[in-house]
């Protein structure tokens, strides 16, 4: 898609998993959830990190990854995103929950000509299903902007990812029917058992 050189895609990793614990390590076919993630997103030609809580539960696989470890104690996912946005040098990222195991290229493609469609400046491009529900970890961002805003929030107590979109300019990408299942989230064991399989 041409777009490695701009866009870093940012993978969370780093959740503690309480409802179903280890789940990142969850196989799906031949790969874990983690791994399978990883690979669609990478066809993208995108460059991709990892933020983690720790580097040493991943030692072992993605090695070739770079691991940016969470600088924020019990900031969730918010927490691992202001510490990934600190090291990306590129100047958008896309962020991307590794429990999303049939998150592929065609959503970075998607948010992708959203914002190059708009002609204002725009610092976030969030899917939106029909009934109004966001999608914030599988979304654009411009990388300065996420980390001043995530910061702040973080500061203030606020610690949910959609608390950075209110101070950022966001648009909304619509997601058709045809594309729900992209962003069937696991949390749960019978999440898991309900994705679909290779």
């Amino acid at each position: 898609m041409g777009n490695g050189v701009r866009l870093t895609i940012v993978l969370l990793a780093g959740g503690r998993a309480t409802r179903l614990p280890g789940k990142l390590d969850l196989r799906i076919g031949d790969e874990s959830m983690l791994e399978r993630v990883a690979r669609r997103l990478r066809l993208s030609g995108c460059p991709l990190v990892l933020s983690v809580r720790s580097a040493a539960p991943f030692a072992g696989a993605l090695s070739d990854v770079p691991h940016i470890s969470d600088a924020y104690a019990d900031a969730g996912p918010l927490g691992g995103l202001a510490s990934a946005a600190a090291h990306v040098t590129t100047p958008l990222l896309f962020a991307a929950a590794a429990d999303l195991p049939h998150l592929d290229a065609r959503a970075i493609d998607a948010v992708v000509q959203r914002y190059e469609a708009e002609t204002a400046p725009v610092e976030a491009v969030v899917p939106r299903h029909p009934d109004g529900t966001i999608e914030p970890l599988a979304a654009l961002y411009d990388t300065h902007a996420l980390r001043a805003s995530a910061e702040r929030a973080i500061a203030n107590g606020r610690l949910r990812v959609s608390d950075t979109l209110r101070s950022l300019r966001v648009v909304y990408r619509e997601i058709p029917a045809v594309e729900e299942s992209l962003y069937h989230n696991v949390n749960t064991a019978e999440d898991f058992e309900h994705i679909e399989r290779p």
